[in-house]
């Protein structure tokens, strides 16, 4: 019997998803891929993927709205959770 797989069955993963999911919408499949991998300024350095490891989803959230901002797109799901 196959044990499942600890990393895609984690609930990392799943918030890992999301995001890509959300930023497909704004830069495409590879672009939000590729943004998920990149060292990230808003970030310290760190991938989002690393810091998604790290629990700092938050973070994340924050530069993942970033670039929504930057695309000019201002609704749900990327508005900061002050404005919501």
């Amino acid at each position: 019997m196959t044990k499942p797989d600890p990393i895609s069955t984690s609930p990392l993963a799943m918030q890992a998803y999301q995001i890509i999911k959300h930023l497909d919408q704004v830069v495409g499949t590879v672009q939000a891929q590729a943004w998920m991998a990149s060292g990230n300024e808003m970030l310290g350095g760190l991938t989002p993927v690393g810091a998604i490891k790290e629990r700092r989803i938050d973070d994340v959230l924050k530069a993942k709205r970033a670039v929504a901002m930057e695309k000019g797109i201002f609704e749900e799901p990327f508005l900061p959770p002050s404005l919501k």
